[in-house]
């Protein structure tokens, strides 16, 4: 079985791929959208939302709704067991967005997905990418839906779909880089017990590691540690009643070389992976994924890699240092936190720009917006 030719076929249907859809569709751009799954990640996933996306998001009417659903993180909070070192005030930006928005990655897609219906445009659920044939400078794409082979030839092709990415697989993008090989831990909690507001979040340096606890709202959240189990190492003040997802994962940081092929484009963790440190990964996707939208129709796509590459590698250099910075943390460190940083903080010409890169302005600002 076979379709006619598409314009653009955008592989992955999470916050990447539906952001490339979204902003193709914003500007009248003819698209398909596949999904080997049939629904939205049931898993919260990733959580921050950025100043730098709900400024992306905002003329396609999504960033009302992203605010409406999350909760606003509007102070971090260091200590070291249970002595504070630093707390930082992000309301302090200059920024219309003066917070981290936190939202489980499945209400995200859930929102975009909703707004793409709402432009009526659908997504072609259960349907997977098996191989790719160029065609001069088409792409021949064999896929299997509900049991069935098809094909669909697209001029271009937009590979949102993830760190396995089979797109980048199928064309022989280099992804180079490493892993390192300690194993970390997130749990998603119920709260009985914390003496910390809900627009909170807290980062604890233990003897174990640290813990970080992002707030999703009034009693519930995320905990992050450096060390597997981190429901038997739970940060001092905290009791909880539920734990409804848990996971253990190790941290990668690798990037290709190309961000395209010809007209084939990554996007997202197809095309850079990194530490979570400081929530930048989707939020980077969302970013290449706009750019992409926008270059296509400009018909200025040879520009996106040297858009987009320095920017995905200053983050990735970026998650490394801050990772190294919290896993091995020196009597330096220690020092800088409590004494220097609150310097810093108090003073409005030198706190903005940790304050920019705390809510993801720290990239060069798009060229539409």
């Amino acid at each position: 079985m076979s379709e006619k030719p598409v314009e653009n076929l955008i592989i992955g249907a999470g916050p990447v791929g539906l952001t490339a859809a979204i902003e193709l569709n914003r500007r009248g751009i003819p698209f398909k959208i596949i999904d080997n799954d049939g629904e939205p990640t049931p898993e919260s996933r990733a959580l921050a939302i950025n100043a730098r996306t709900l400024e992306i998001l905002e003329p396609a009417g999504v960033t009302e709704k992203l605010i409406k659903a999350g909760n606003k993180v509007e102070k971090i909070t260091v200590r070291n067991q249970q002595q504070t070192l630093l707390n930082v005030d992000i309301t302090q930006s200059p920024h219309k967005f003066n917070y981290l928005l936190v939202l489980p990655q499945s209400q995200t897609e859930t929102i975009l997905i909703e707004t793409l219906k709402e432009q009526t445009q659908t997504i072609d659920w259960y349907t997977s990418l098996n191989s790719i044939t160029h065609l001069d400078n088409l792409f021949k794409c064999n896929l299997t839906t509900n049991n069935e082979q098809k094909t669909i030839i697209t001029k271009n092709l937009i590979g949102a779909d993830g760190a396995h990415s089979t797109v980048r697989k199928e064309l022989g993008f280099s992804f180079g880089g490493e892993s390192n090989p300690d194993i970390w831990s997130l749990a998603d909690v119920e709260i009985s017990e914390w003496p910390y507001p809900f627009n909170n979040a807290v980062i604890t340096f233990t003897k174990e590691g640290p813990i970080a606890f992002f707030p999703f709202g009034e009693g519930k959240g995320r905990l992050v540690s450096s060390k597997p189990d981190i429901l038997n190492n739970l940060p001092s003040g905290m009791k909880i009643s539920k734990s409804t997802w848990q996971s253990d994962f190790k941290i990668s940081y690798r990037q290709v070389a190309t961000y395209q092929k010809g007209n084939a484009y990554l996007a997202g963790d197809a095309a850079h992976i990194h530490s979570p440190a400081g929530g930048r990964g989707m939020n980077m996707g969302i970013e290449d994924a706009a750019t992409l939208a926008y270059l296509i129709k400009r018909n200025q796509t040879e520009r996106y890699t040297k858009l987009r590459h320095p920017v995905g590698e200053k983050i990735l250099n970026f998650t490394r240092q801050q990772t190294e910075n919290i896993t091995s943390p020196g009597i330096g460190l220690m020092f800088a936190i409590k004494y220097l940083a609150p310097l810093v903080f108090s003073i409005p010409p030198i706190r903005n720009k940790p304050l920019k890169t705390l809510i993801g302005l720290d990239t060069p600002k798009p060229e539409w917006l």
